[in-house]
């Protein structure tokens, strides 16, 4: 009982879902046009059978079967539906609709036999023929199999295209919800990287030079303050991301003392174009580890910006102490960088690490120069 209801109200689906003003223009279009097509080679068989009085016969002959098939076709679309037919499952799925054109079949045909009978009746008020029931299923009965094949054949079609496009869909779908979750993975790496270094500076300061450790947890907080803020807005302003990176080279600046020099050279033409947030920080962080750090000598770092042939180029320069240890790897920020900016722009972005001498060495950012409006797209 539980399975007759469960398939009533698959079928009773198939209807609702059927029953939309779309679908059934669609299916008045066509069902018209294959009828019309019918209809005229049912006139000329009747010319050439030599029944010239025959006007409105042929149109109710053609027009019932395609109205009768139209009723009937809701339960074979869930049949199709509901059995697959890959490679797995051809043998019985076919065995299945096999058996199931004899009911389908036998409901076509009373439908159809119903409308012609209402038809003629209302016409010239007599039946349909005087044939025998049974006779008449008998006749009918292999006549349908063609239409029948034809329309399993345009069904499963609609259903594996429908089946490919949500395929497609989910894909899609499923790989910006993994570009997103990676992305917002490599921010994670990043930031609390950043703030081990941060605590750790407040740490060993906050006993030897109190106002030094203050300044540096106000600077702190300014930072902390743009990176939330920055959550929700994965894109801001070159401008704005300078100004926030002012606190963390102050922090530095705090932290070394006259042994760090630093000199900012911006395109003003370049202050409005969007960039990725929190992008400046750890390329910064490293030109501090690896060019001021490792040496009790002054080291300078510059920071320029252009906008070249429709391109970005950002370039940081700093000393360069340990030539092993970033020939070998970017470090972890700058290869979370390189991974962010590649899911971003794909090949339209490029970091290329570049030593200008023996003691220097250049790293090189370049973007799409792009506005506001361009990265809300």
């Amino acid at each position: 009982m539980n399975s007759i209801l469960s398939y009533l109200t698959g079928v009773f689906g198939v209807y609702k879902r059927w029953c939309t003003w779309q679908r059934i223009f669609y299916l008045t279009i066509t069902g018209s046009l294959s009828g019309l097509m019918i209809v005229q080679t049912e006139i000329a068989d009747a010319l050439i059978r030599g029944e010239v009085g025959l006007t409105w016969q042929p149109w109710v002959a053609t027009y019932s079967s395609v109205i009768g098939f139209t009723i009937v076709s809701p339960f074979l679309i869930y049949c199709c539906e509901l059995w697959p037919f890959g490679k797995a499952h051809v043998i019985k799925t076919t065995i299945k609709l096999a058996l199931l054109y004899v009911p389908i079949t036998f409901c076509f045909i009373t439908a159809m036999l119903i409308l012609r009978n209402i038809a003629h009746l209302l016409i010239d008020g007599t039946l349909f023929d005087g044939w025998d029931l049974i006779d008449r299923y008998i006749y009918e009965f292999p006549k349908a199999i063609a239409i029948y094949l034809i329309f399993i054949f345009i069904t499963y079609t609609k259903i594996y295209y429908d089946n490919s496009q949500k395929e497609q869909l989910n894909a899609a779908n499923l790989q910006n919800e993994l570009q997103t979750i990676r992305m917002q993975t490599l921010r994670s790496q990043l930031q609390p990287h950043f703030l081990f270094n941060t605590l750790n500076l407040i740490s060993s300061t906050v006993y030897q030079d109190a106002d030094k450790a203050d300044s540096i947890i106000t600077r702190l907080g300014d930072l902390l303050r743009y990176s939330l803020a920055t959550e929700q807005k994965p894109f801001v302003t070159f401008k704005e991301e300078l100004q926030a990176m002012q606190s963390y080279l102050e922090i530095s600046q705090l932290r070394f003392g006259e042994r760090m020099e630093l000199e900012i050279s911006v395109e003003p033409s370049t202050e409005l174009l969007m960039i990725p947030a929190m992008l400046l920080q750890p390329l910064l962080e490293n030109a501090v580890k690896y060019g001021i750090e490792p040496s009790n000598e002054t080291g300078k770092i510059t920071l320029e910006s252009d906008l070249i042939e429709g391109l970005l180029q950002i370039k940081i320069t700093n000393p360069w102490h340990q030539r092993r240890q970033q020939q070998e790897s970017f470090g972890i920020g700058l290869q979370n960088t390189k991974d962010r900016l590649k899911l971003l722009y794909q090949e339209q972005a490029t970091v290329t690490l570049d030593n200008n001498n023996t003691d220097q060495v250049t790293l090189t950012i370049i973007l799409p120069a792009q506005h506001m409006e361009q990265t809300n797209e």
